[in-house]
């Protein structure tokens, strides 16, 4: 599928001298924006994440300051391409930027999962979902929710009582109840004002009205339902029962991964100002990946791995504290690991080890007899 089929010419976008307080109301229409210069000269993307921060005062910090840059689409990309960079950079809305370097337009997440319905065809909710998501008991402080979200590299986590599910709160939910209520007109903020956020409830903040979608249900579904409510994930349940989330990112990933019987391995590197450039190597550590998808390239056919990186304040001999977590969707075998470690060699080393482990045990389980993976292409064989 073109990308022409996809593409949108009328898009939101915002000056970068603009300050964050002119286009605050502007992420209503379009969560991400697209910032431009002299009127169309593309020059990145910011969003609700990137603009709303604690530090900075929105009436005087213009957006060039917070902006990221996003991949630019050419035009001769295809679905599955533009599909596999929303995943990397973890922006849903891509610039076609003419090669004069002016705006051409732009693709959106849910428009390329829309035009790529027949790929949900025969996918379950559960074949995509994260299993065993982040969660957090109803009588958390917002204040634990914040070093959860932190500590799991998460922007959602689903809130308990027991086993029932109570609430769900995203990155979303935060910006609009906590963060930009609070904003204010100076950079200073008391210490005691920040102690009182902390200590406030989740249950102030978190949604009680969790949409949900039964995990035999089509993918499809499940993002007709995000949708229809303006969400970027649905919880899934066996029962009732809690049993994962799905997101538009593992829609997307799935996408992406069609058409390709070796794994597909999507990088999301979170830089939070604590890993060093030459440390920061992402070919490094996708070559080391793929020297593991090589060796259990059975197990791991037609899976995508992705592959978290993020770093906190904690230093060793120069080296940042960094967390790695390596998570496998894929027909045969459904997985999420963690590593950690002081750099981002050592920490690698230790989620590779632990996936591994993971993959060394599902692949003795199935060579007991005639595996699963023959089975199946047994049956693709002799069926028409």
């Amino acid at each position: 599928m073109s990308l022409e089929s996809v593409l949108k010419k009328d898009v939101i976008t915002v000056d970068k001298n603009s300050t964050i307080s002119e286009i605050q109301d502007l992420f209503e229409k379009q969560r991400d924006l697209i910032v431009v210069s002299n009127g169309s000269f593309y020059e990145g993307i910011i969003n609700e994440s990137l603009a709303y921060k604690i530090n900075y005062d929105p009436t005087t910090t213009k957006v060039k300051t917070l902006m990221k840059v996003a991949p630019k689409l050419s035009g001769n990309e295809n679905i599955e391409e533009v599909s596999k960079l929303m995943v990397e950079s973890g922006f849903k809305t891509l610039p076609y930027v003419l090669q004069d370097g002016t705006l051409g337009g732009g693709v959106f997440a849910d428009d390329v999962i829309t035009q790529s319905r027949n790929v949900f065809r025969n996918i379950a909710v559960k074949d995509i979902m994260t299993p065993d998501p982040v969660t957090l008991d109803v009588d958390s402080t917002i204040g634990q929710l914040l070093s959860t979200m932190r500590n799991a590299g998460v922007s959602r986590v689903i809130i308990m009582d027991g086993k029932k599910i109570a609430g769900i709160v995203t990155l979303h939910d935060i910006i609009q109840k906590v963060i930009k209520p609070k904003f204010r007109q100076k950079r200073d903020r008391p210490i005691g004002e920040i102690k009182e956020i902390a200590q406030g409830s989740v249950k102030s903040i978190m949604t009680e009205d969790v949409k949900t979608v039964e995990e035999n249900s089509n993918a499809f579904e499940a993002f007709e339902l995000m949708k229809r409510f303006r969400f970027s994930s649905v919880v899934v349940t066996n029962k009732s029962y809690l049993s994962g989330i799905v997101t538009k990112e593992d829609l997307l990933r799935q996408i992406a991964s069609m058409n390709v019987n070796e794994p597909s391995i999507f990088l999301q590197l979170s830089r939070k100002g604590v890993i060093e450039e030459l440390e920061y190597d992402p070919e490094t550590i996708r070559s080391r990946m793929l020297s593991l998808t090589r060796k259990y390239s059975r197990i791991l056919q037609n899976s995508s791995i992705t592959i978290y990186v993020s770093g906190d304040q904690k230093q060793k001999r120069g080296k940042p504290h960094v967390i790695i977590r390596i998570q496998v969707n894929g027909p045969y075998v459904k997985t999420s690991v963690t590593g950690e470690g002081w750099g981002i060699r050592n920490s690698l080393v230790d989620a590779i080890h632990k996936l591994e482990k993971v993959l060394e045990k599902r692949r003795m389980s199935l060579t007991k007899g005639v595996s699963e993976i023959e089975l199946q292409e047994l049956l693709e064989s002799v069926l028409p």
